[in-house]
């Protein structure tokens, strides 16, 4: 079995495509499931479903998305994709 390829990119992220973690400092920082983004408030800012994080900017994109939307399919694929 090989190993991820883990690449550094000019922001200090390391990419990883079979975990969600960005290292900072020493510090390891949660990465969105959906936008692949580093919330600014880490772990405070969002919420984690069966181990995968969710920042806030996702998270009021899905309180706000219309049920049958493109947005609210969108949350509703990931999320079955996680418990399923």
């Amino acid at each position: 079995m090989s190993k991820p390829t883990i690449t550094a990119q000019p922001s200090s992220e390391v990419t990883d495509n079979n975990s969600s973690i960005l290292q900072n400092g020493g510090k390891i920082l949660p990465v969105c499931y959906r936008c692949t983004k580093v919330p600014k408030e880490g772990l405070y800012d969002g919420f984690r479903i069966q181990g995968m994080f969710f920042c806030s900017e996702c998270q009021q994109e899905l309180f706000s998305a219309e049920p049958g939307s493109p947005e609210y399919q969108e949350f509703m694929f990931l999320i079955k994709g996680i418990f399923y």
